[in-house]
């Protein structure tokens, strides 16, 4: 019964928690649940030990991985940052571009501009010229000036013009424009 009583006694102490235990309790213990006790609790720190030794490996090769993956982090930085740059550079490079480019864009207006005065001038004198041209390519002597007031001038002129060159007046149909008498 000893043994019974014993191995009863071993199971409700296996059951309660042996973290419990005091030294009250502890002195009442048998050698041999003592030593049975002291056998669970070593097996028991010998699991926690082999558990702990799974985990601190488990965090090893964590800290290898997350060691890894800082690197990887720090590496793929390093390239957004030279990527970064390269892009800063190219910005920047074509901030200046645009700017030549619209310095050269105003060069080209200006000179537009320049071109454009130019021509109108040049119409202008080409005008001239041509308004000057006309009124004096011809010019008659001696029709005395009651014949003119008589006929007026383009009369006279169609009849000098119809009397020394008949085909040209035929085939051109030449008309006069203007007509005027030079002063003496």
């Amino acid at each position: 019964m000893v043994r019974n009583r014993n191995k009863s006694q071993m199971k409700d102490q296996e059951t309660s928690t042996e973290d419990e235990i005091n030294e009250v309790q502890l002195s009442k213990l048998t050698e041999l649940e003592f030593r049975a006790m002291m056998l669970r609790k070593l097996n028991s720190m010998c699991k926690d030990m082999s558990n702990m030794s799974k985990d601190i490996e488990m965090l090893k090769i964590n800290q290898l991985e997350m060691k890894n993956q800082q690197e990887e982090m720090k590496n793929d930085i390093s390239e957004m940052k030279n990527t970064l740059e390269g892009l800063k550079s190219r910005v920047g490079e074509a901030e200046d571009r645009i700017s030549e480019l619209e310095d050269r864009l105003e060069e080209i207006n200006q000179s537009e501009n320049q071109k454009g005065k130019k021509i109108k001038k040049q119409e202008e004198s080409l005008r001239e010229l041509w308004d000057n041209w006309k009124r004096n390519n011809i010019r008659i002597i001696g029709v005395p000036e009651e014949e003119e007031s008589k006929r007026g001038l383009e009369n006279i002129f169609k009849e000098i013009v119809t009397e020394n060159f008949p085909n040209l007046v035929k085939e051109e149909g030449i008309q006069v424009q203007e007509a005027q008498r030079n002063p003496k």
